[in-house]
């Protein structure tokens, strides 16, 4: 018996769903296990392949996973075998799917190509569905657990829903080399140390009772996945090697084991200098444990403070009453002391949400100091409390769809070219947010994500703590001068968001479903002309061709906020006006390549950010050079490495650009101060090298 199992990805742009198949591994391996005389399973992660292999062999079951990225190219690959193979059993499983009974049937019924639905876990339901179809008992299958399906025009959905209780019961899909094809350095390597969350959080597929348990895999399994990984990865090319690690737990760092993880992965960091970066999930709760996690890993893993929302009765609508934002707020605060990164996640559009109330929770995530602040937009996911037409009616939620960044192509399956997008619904308006203050809320999104995530204007942001001034009266002083309409280009970049945020969306989806059926559509979305993460996109246009422009904003937000306050301006101006240039001297170009800046700075911006990470005070006097000082700003040969490594795989276009940004800590690809000259320049005119809009020097 031959069977398939299917994890696609988009390729034509860039590969969207750059991810080990780890999860189908598993399921694979788990079958294997208890069905011993089966032929190997053949994995399929690149749609081309899937393709070539359909034309020349089929297998008897076909499984596809089933998630918000690859929902739609899964459903057309099943479709055209279905259409050509009518004897293929085709199983689909994965969270992008409904609780209610009756809009699963619905669904089922729409989609006639899929002969079986597993929900939830997968590697034991599939397991006994592949034992009951090679042993021709199909009169059981109707009574075996997770599985939704139509047989003679009759529905079943199954009463029992069973959960593995070990991990340790699922075999390696890393240690049996089952993987071993894909770390090939295009996709990231994906571990599970533990399975399921304690929270029920409504716009969460994991929020179901279901999952309400965490098991817990064995660390001796853990550290051989781990040292098997770091082993491959070390093995390829540095214009190959991926240096990040992904772990798909949903509340990493909170439990015990987890903190043995971290010394396993530390070990890795210092005998194979891997991995560099790890994307995680940390806890929502158990702070302590969640720093100390952070702190083994040497800063390499970001502590995540996930509020959505901070006001009370939102909370209570999305059921995140048992977890603490105050510890959350908290965590960020503590994570600061010891030098980790950190980053909330907030969602607009919530149940009972505002443009006041998610306002006012973005001011408290920026006053408590995160490094980062990721902001969403509401998902309607199938699967969730929040994605069932009950909740929609209840908040009169006003829905439209877009396609997901990166997520589109054509390929050629059994001789038709199938164009296909992945297609999302997102809540734009509710009985309390009207459209206009959803698109206003954007716009500050924009604002923050661009002058306050990621330590791009981080030096900017310590001189407005220092001076024991508000941040966020910086960003909302931002905002109004965009109000004002001064300055052309800042205007521009904002009102280019907001447009795109609109053309973006479409409020019907039949519509948008027959465009991207259509091949010369999707060429346009490849081409970068359609789509993209507006976030990431904006704030990649922002670091390039307009960082000159963002710095004369902020430039002008931090005058106008001291003149308010009356504190004396000029020699303050004066080192802020360095601080700007020394970090357009390190980001500007850093994509190209271009490996050097040099300028001359009246300050010492470097002593100014030691003294501030001690926590010293600053004396503007002694902070400034007895001349003009001359400073090289210089890419290291491993950051150019890293950096070329990612335009490989994503190139450098605002896409690409948009593609790494969302991966790596963007601030260990600055440049760093190479050399520092004591030429003193013989005429060192300020009228002459200032911009006559006012404020910051040329380089």
């Amino acid at each position: 018996m031959k069977i398939w199992l299917c994890d696609l990805t988009y390729t034509q742009q860039s590969i969207s769903s750059d991810v080990v198949p780890a999860a189908i591994g598993m399921i694979a391996e788990y079958v294997e296990k208890n069905i011993p005389d089966l032929p190997q399973i053949q994995l399929f992660k690149y749609p081309e392949d899937l393709s070539k292999e359909l034309r020349i062999d089929q297998p008897e079951i076909i499984g596809f996973s089933n998630f918000i990225w690859n929902s739609f190219i899964s459903d057309a690959f099943m479709k055209k075998i279905k259409e050509v193979f009518p004897k293929i059993i085709t199983v689909s499983g994965g969270p992008n799917f409904p609780t209610v009974i009756e809009e699963q049937r619905d669904y089922l019924k729409k989609k006639n190509w899929i002969d079986y639905y597993i929900v939830k876990e997968g590697e034991h339901p599939f397991y006994l569905l592949v034992k009951a179809i090679k042993e021709k008992k199909s009169e059981i299958i109707k009574d075996l657990p997770n599985l939704v399906f139509y047989e003679n025009g009759n529905f079943y959905s199954s009463n029992k829903s069973e959960r593995i209780s070990d991990l340790s019961q699922i075999p390696s899909p890393y240690l049996s080399g089952k993987l071993d094809a894909f770390l090939d350095g295009k996709l990231l390597p994906i571990i599970q140390t533990n399975r399921g969350c304690p929270f029920s959080c409504t716009f969460c597929t994991e929020g179901q009772l279901y999952w309400n348990k965490v098991k817990t895999k064995p660390r001796s399994l853990v550290s051989e996945e781990i040292e098997y990984i770091s082993h491959k990865m070390s093995k390829l090319s540095e214009s190959k090697r991926r240096t990040d690690l992904i772990i798909a737990d949903s509340n990493f760092g909170m439990f015990e084991e987890d903190l043995e993880t971290c010394k396993i992965l530390a070990k890795s960091q210092k005998e194979k200098n891997y991995p560099k970066y790890i994307s995680v999930a940390t806890g929502k709760n158990k702070k302590e444990r969640v720093l100390e996690a952070a702190k083994i890993v040497n800063g390499s893993m970001k502590v995540a403070g996930s509020v959505q929302s901070l006001d009370s009765d939102v909370q209570k609508n999305i059921k995140r009453s048992n977890i603490s934002s105050d510890q959350i707020v908290e965590v960020a605060l503590k994570a600061t002391e010891i030098g980790a990164n950190t980053y909330s996640e907030v969602i607009l559009g919530l149940p009972g949400d505002t443009k006041a109330k998610h306002f006012d929770t973005l001011r408290s995530l920026v006053e408590s100091s995160f490094t980062t602040i990721s902001m969403y937009q509401l998902m309607i996911l199938p699967g969730t409390e929040m994605g069932t037409e009950e909740t929609k009616k209840k908040y009169q939620m006003k829905t439209q769809f877009r396609v997901v960044p990166r997520s589109f192509g054509y390929y050629d399956v059994l001789g038709e070219t199938i164009s296909v997008a992945e297609i999302e619904e997102i809540c734009t308006t509710t009985n309390t947010l009207s459209f206009e203050d959803y698109l206003e809320c954007r716009k500050m999104n924009i604002i923050i994500n661009v002058f306050y995530n990621d330590g791009i204007f981080e030096e900017l942001i310590f001189l407005i703590k220092k001076m024991k001034l508000s941040v966020w009266d910086f960003l909302k002083k931002i905002y109004s001068i965009y109000k004002e309409n001064k300055f052309i280009n800042f205007n521009c970049f904002i009102d280019n968001f907001s447009q795109d945020t609109k053309n973006e969306l479409w409020t019907n989806f039949d519509e948008l479903n027959n465009f991207v059926k259509k091949k010369e559509n999707i060429i346009q979305f490849i081409n970068g002309k359609l789509g993209g993460n507006l976030m990431f996109k904006y704030k990649s246009i922002a670091m390039t061709a307009n960082l000159e422009d963002m710095g004369e904003v902020a430039f002008e937000a931090f005058r106008r906020i001291i003149s308010q306050k009356s504190i004396e301006s000029s020699n303050l101006l004066n080192l802020l006006n360095d601080i700007i240039k020394f970090k357009i001297c390190q980001v500007k170009e850093i994509f190209e390549l271009k490996k050097e800046f040099k300028s001359y700075f009246r300050y010492d911006v470097e002593k100014f950010f030691i003294l501030y990470k001690k926590n010293l005070d600053f004396d503007l006097e002694e902070l400034k050079f007895k001349t003009p000082k001359s400073i090289t700003f210089s890419l290291s040969k491993d950051q150019i490495n890293q950096i070329a490594s990612y335009n490989k795989i994503f190139g450098n276009s605002v896409d690409g650009i948009s593609r790494t940004i969302s991966r790596v800590y963007i601030k260990t690809f600055f440049r760093k101060t190479k050399t520092v000259s004591f030429k003193i320049m013989e005429e060192f005119n300020d009228n002459n090298s200032r911009r006559s809009g006012g404020g910051l020097e040329s380089i």
